[in-house]
């Protein structure tokens, strides 16, 4: 095996990586427009070291990718931020080019009629702009509020509050993606608005499929359970306790 000497920390190695940084071997070589393609691709959205790997086996068997990273088989796999990441610029992208506001800004939810009027609508924008304006934010928000109820809920599995955000990253990461194919998709090729109902309806059934399997030591009736109860609490606290506060303490 040929011995090399990495140009970026000077250590001598054997093979195709150093062993001290893990810079590849090619990285010796003259830089060419090929490298600076793949590094690119690399870098940006980790494509070739398991992106659609990722993506198909979060449609599959989305409980065994987020298992499997939480248990130590990361290479196989995208890193659940970066995915993360990657799912909100394409939906960025997406939602610039199909204008898939309008689908959001068409919808007929009026918020909750048991709060006071001008709360609600205060409440209501507010919960548009984070699907619309925000997203980011607002996608960051459902990831970090989605483990909580899970986590109290299931603790008996010992599952800390990180583990529980792989798994959360991962299945919001999807529900973008789903998003993107069940509204953007419609609207670019058909200008057809797909109903809402009919949308989250299909998250929240690819949800529970994930969950079913993720929490699999749980007695199925007990797991059913909780995993309503685990949504409803997600659901309570991104889109009516978030939208609630902001609304009180920024009204607009």
């Amino acid at each position: 095996m040929k011995r090399n000497n990495c140009n970026n920390c000077g250590t001598n190695f054997e093979g195709n990586f150093c062993f001290n940084c893990g810079q590849i071997d090619l990285a010796n070589k003259r830089l060419v427009f090929s490298n600076i393609v793949k590094d690119f691709f690399d870098n940006t959205f980790n494509i070739h070291k398991g992106f659609f790997f990722t993506f198909w086996n979060l449609i599959i068997q989305p409980s065994k990718v987020a298992k499997s990273y939480i248990q130590g088989k990361r290479k196989s796999y995208t890193n659940p931020t970066r995915y993360l990441v990657i799912a909100l610029a394409v939906f960025a992208t997406i939602q610039y080019w199909t204008q898939m506001n309008e689908v959001i800004n068409n919808d007929t939810f009026e918020g909750f009629p048991f709060l006071p009027e001008e709360v609600n609508n205060s409440a209501r924008l507010w919960d548009l702009r984070l699907l619309t304006e925000w997203t980011l934010l607002g996608n960051l928000l459902e990831a970090l509020v989605f483990p909580l109820g899970f986590y109290w809920l299931f603790r008996k599995l010992r599952f800390n509050y990180s583990e529980l955000l792989v798994l959360s990253f991962y299945l919001i990461s999807n529900s973008i993606f789903i998003t993107l194919i069940l509204v953007g998709l419609p609207k670019f090729v058909m200008s057809y608005y797909t109903p809402t109902l009919f949308v989250v309806g299909t998250i929240i059934i690819y949800y529970i499929y994930a969950l079913l399997n993720f929490f699999k030591e749980v007695p199925l009736l007990r797991r059913i359970l909780f995993i309503i109860i685990g949504i409803f609490i997600f659901f309570i606290v991104r889109f009516l306790l978030i939208p609630l506060i902001l609304a009180i303490l920024f009204p607009i």
